[in-house]
């Protein structure tokens, strides 16, 4: 689908964590390859929350499958990504402004838990391609789990709230 083709559609979907909202096609990404665990999941909407740096990644086909992304340069502004050649081909990435790179996070079971994100495979995107894909990134200083302060992301009258 080229990029008129996705500003002229929308797309109604209803989520239980967000309600029913209608998406720009312009906000629908397309993952080059699954997310691990979830093979028949890859067209997502990608949406700002009401928190700066903070996303909503919705799946498009099972609503359901939704997840929180965060910037990972806000509360680390060390974080260094290396993508292969490979990686910037299939994202059809030119230049650095053609990627934007965000970290899943995962919310604790318990208040005691921290709130952690995995800063070792981000998803990067490339948004005026409407394609993403999930990488290793070569820095090994990144964890899997590292620890995240959601208080670091100021809240926004603008975005996705949860309902």
């Amino acid at each position: 689908m080229d990029q008129q083709d996705r500003s002229t559609q929308t797309y109604t979907i209803t989520s239980p964590a967000v309600g029913t909202i209608d998406v720009s096609g312009d906000a629908i990404m397309r993952l080059i390859s699954p997310l691990w665990g979830f093979p028949d999941r890859t067209e997502y909407a990608l949406l700002p929350a009401a928190r700066q740096g903070l996303w909503w990644l919705l799946s498009v086909q099972e609503p359901h499958t939704t997840f929180v992304l965060a910037d990972p340069f806000v509360g680390h502004p060390d974080y260094a990504i290396d993508l292969g050649d490979a990686e910037r081909e299939a994202l059809q990435i030119t230049q650095p402004t053609d990627a934007l790179a965000l970290v899943m996070v995962a919310l604790p079971m318990t208040p005691a838990e921290p709130v952690t994100g995995n800063f070792r495979a981000p998803i990067v995107f490339n948004i005026s391609q409407g394609v993403a894909q999930q990488v290793v990134n070569r820095d090994e200083r990144h964890s899997l789990r590292e620890p995240m302060n959601l208080a670091e992301y100021p809240a926004t009258e603008h975005g996705v709230r949860l309902v």
